[in-house]
């Protein structure tokens, strides 16, 4: 029978170590594969910008797949023996997509302007089979690893793994996954997010972080956001016209 239409909305929800990251991602990766498809491989500037951010998500990727095996397999292996087995094959197949992929920008910056726009169409169907081998493997790690987190730890041991993941993502890496994860989380999301690196890091740091609020939201969002912290809104600098 079916759940109760009240049970889920009563229980209060869980940590969820992939949901944020994985929202940053998938946005991440829509996005880079609209940009290679309708990129000009005869304007150059356009051409190397989309090769540019192709290889930005291909190291993000690479860097999560680092980031999970370092702290959440072992996690998955401690509570059940190889529950992280198929996410295991899982990275090691997306490595190798990686690696070939980068082979394929590598060429590709090695291309006539005449023979550019077959290489792209050949890199973007490449690239939309990778992001979506990834759509599913991200569903499986959220319904079937979560299952498994939850049912062994509590939500403060799940922190404490977030937590030391987290300190160990460099400044410049963190900046660049904010970027893409604020306008990819709904407000809830950000707030919660937001408040707790507030109450963790360093103000300096937290500053910097606030910094990007502006840069990766709109107007509406960043003002409600800071609103939700406390905070006065800030709004961007208006050029205002010459007075005569």
């Amino acid at each position: 029978m079916p759940d109760h239409p009240h049970t889920s909305s009563q229980a209060a929800p869980r940590l969820d170590l992939y949901a944020p990251i994985h929202k940053a991602l998938r946005a991440w990766m829509f996005d880079t594969l609209q940009r290679v498809g309708r990129t000009d491989g005869h304007d150059a500037r356009t051409f190397e910008q989309t090769l540019s951010c192709v290889a930005s998500l291909l190291a993000i990727c690479e860097s999560h797949i680092r980031h999970e095996q370092a702290f959440l397999h072992p996690l998955l292996e401690q509570a059940r023996h190889d529950a992280a087995k198929e996410a295991d094959g899982a990275h090691l197949d997306h490595a190798r997509e990686i690696a070939h992929l980068r082979q394929r920008v590598d060429s590709l910056k090695q291309a006539a302007p005449a023979v550019r726009h077959a290489a792209l169409t050949q890199l973007y169907r490449e690239l939309a089979l990778f992001v979506a081998e990834n759509l599913t493997h991200m569903h499986w790690e959220e319904t079937v690893h979560n299952e498994t987190l939850w049912a062994c730890y509590t939500d403060a041991q799940l922190m404490q793994t977030h937590d030391a993941l987290v300190q160990s993502i460099a400044p410049q890496e963190m900046a660049e996954t904010l970027r893409h994860m604020l306008p990819a989380l709904a407000p809830c999301e950000r707030l919660g997010m937001l408040s707790d690196m507030r109450a963790k890091m360093p103000a300096g740091a937290f500053e910097g972080v606030l910094a990007l609020i502006h840069e990766a939201l709109n107007v509406h969002d960043a003002a409600a956001l800071l609103q939700g912290l406390g905070l006065p809104p800030a709004l961007p600098a208006v050029c205002l016209p010459a007075q005569g």
